[in-house]
């Protein structure tokens, strides 16, 4: 018989849990180092990405005693976004799970009226994007829970999740997923003017399950 083999990091060591079965949880709780995840280097020179710093910080946390603290300069003036990606490549399959989620944090002084965020996964050899279908609103002075489930329609098709280029996203698509990234964006309404923001937000428990 098949034997399942499953490699998991010590969460003392690494802050992270990583398993390669299909169907078994996989947990980032960032509480001893950054491991693989920064800010994108194909960001580099793009003007509507303004992720500055990314870090581990003892100053709030969801659980535990630490989170990643992800440094941003938003303008207020035009739609932009700040990225943190696991960079490493994962060749996870996630045709075994039910959905993924991060708990992100936001302090009081943040406008938050048009803060919102979305998991991004990149796939397979193309590395071509799929992310949620709908932005998750953020609270300041509150950890919100970011949730992409997996949830498929009878013919495959991913229920909560867009592709490039306005594809279909099946399921089967899932088989070798390389990377995993959470983008928060602010002032969706291009033509809306707000506030800028120049600030940190936190982000916990970055859970595949």
């Amino acid at each position: 018989m098949k034997k399942c083999i499953v490699v998991l990091c010590i969460l003392m060591l690494s802050g992270a849990c990583a398993a390669w079965c299909q169907g078994t949880p996989v947990l980032f709780d960032f509480e001893n180092e950054i491991e693989y995840w920064g800010i994108p280097d194909w960001s580099d020179g793009q003007f509507d990405v303004v992720s500055t710093r990314v870090s581990i910080s003892s100053d709030i946390f969801s659980t535990g005693k630490s989170s990643l603290k992800l440094g941003c300069d938003f303008p207020g003036n035009s739609w932009a976004s700040a990225i943190v990606e696991y960079q490493n490549d994962l060749k996870l399959n996630l045709k075994g799970y039910k959905n993924i989620s991060a708990d992100i944090f936001i302090p009081v002084n943040a406008p938050a009226e048009l803060l919102a965020a979305k998991i991004i996964l990149t796939i397979d050899s193309s590395w071509q994007w799929i992310e949620m279908r709908k932005a998750v609103p953020l609270k300041k002075g509150e950890w919100v829970t970011v949730k992409a489930p997996l949830e498929t329609t009878p013919a495959g098709e991913l229920k909560h999740w867009i592709c490039a280029k306005n594809e279909r996203c099946l399921l089967d698509q899932l088989g070798e997923v390389k990377k995993i990234a959470i983008r928060i964006e602010y002032n969706e309404n291009k033509g809306q003017s707000a506030p800028e923001y120049k600030g940190d937000i936190y982000i916990d428990n970055v859970i595949i399950e």
